[in-house]
């Protein structure tokens, strides 16, 4: 399993504006309006702030002069603009543009991998350009069509990659980072996170894959259902093999990642592998033990759940 810590631990972006160089997600984006000082306000208009990067909705009808972020009386803080959206720790909020999505980042430090996921694309482009001169291209079509049965064969219909995870970016000093989705219409990336990965052990056979299911469930007294759907979150529950140099590396990480979203890829790059997006967690970690069961190995106990 391979683990991406967020270049920036601080919430609520992975990437700091700084690092943004360009995109061509504007903001105010379509749909988007910018708040006014002293302007009248309904009882949910939503307005962004170009310098928060966030969206805010009206709780009660007027007008004011204190700005959205600093009253919570009047407005409440609703997620990312669009053009921010990728840069969040939530994959349900993405960016959507048409087509292309182009992005240049300047991580101001060394990187040797990034992961996409909550992609909505055909292909994805990524480049590492030091001093002018791409140094890494990669690109990578998104459409998938896996068939088991001849009658998937003939009529069974095509579908999207979800995600991406690249563990090869060259380690290059001030690099310059570019993203470009491709595809019909609009396309959309629901989380970047880049970093420096970190290796904690192998995922043994029978990892768990579950769900913690927030959707809303009530009867009356004939046994009729009222649904409420809400949403569902990923987790995984897996034991690693672990070698015994590993395991100081594996404590300061834990520590690190203390209530702070990481990547983890319990199959690392290998995307066309069926159980990898089941492994595959934007998330933190509820429990991480180390039992050191062997003279050169341990195992780890690994409890993930997404933000």
């Amino acid at each position: 399993m391979n683990v991406i810590p967020p270049i920036n631990t601080e919430p609520p972006w992975c990437i700091l504006p700084a690092m943004l160089t360009s995109s061509n997600a504007a903001e105010p984006g379509p749909g988007e309006v910018e708040w006014v000082s002293a302007t009248t306000y309904a009882v949910g208009d939503i307005r962004i702030r170009v310098l928060t990067h966030r969206k805010y909705l009206r709780l009660t009808a007027g007008a004011g002069t204190t700005f959205p972020e600093v009253d919570p009386i009047n407005w409440v803080d609703v997620g990312p603009t669009n053009r921010w959206a990728m840069f969040d720790t939530l994959r349900n909020t993405a960016t959507q543009v048409a087509s292309p999505l182009t992005v240049s980042i300047t991580p101001g430090k060394r990187i040797n991998a990034a992961a996409f996921m909550g992609l909505s694309a055909d292909a994805v482009t990524v480049t590492l350009t030091v001093a002018s001169v791409d140094v890494y291209t990669h690109t990578q079509s998104l459409i998938l069509r896996r068939t088991t049965t001849w009658s998937e064969y003939f009529f069974g219909e095509f579908s999207r990659q979800p995600s991406l995870v690249l563990f090869d970016l060259p380690p290059f000093s001030g690099a310059v980072l570019g993203i470009t989705l491709t595809g019909a219409g609009n396309v959309g990336l629901g989380a970047l996170v880049i970093g420096t990965y970190v290796n904690v052990g192998q995922v043994e056979y029978n990892p768990e894959v579950d769900s913690l299911n927030f959707s809303k469930v009530t009867r009356d007294d004939f046994g009729n259902a009222a649904l409420v759907p809400r949403r569902a979150v990923p987790k995984t529950n897996q034991t690693l093999l672990v070698d015994k140099t590993s395991v100081n590396k594996i404590l300061a990480l834990r520590d690190r990642l203390d209530a702070v979203p990481a990547v983890y890829s319990g199959l690392d790059d290998r995307d066309e592998d069926g159980y990898f997006e089941a492994l595959l967690i934007l998330g933190i970690w509820k429990r991480w033990s180390i039992n050191l069961a062997y003279p050169n190995h341990a195992k780890s106990t690994l409890e993930l759940e997404e933000i």
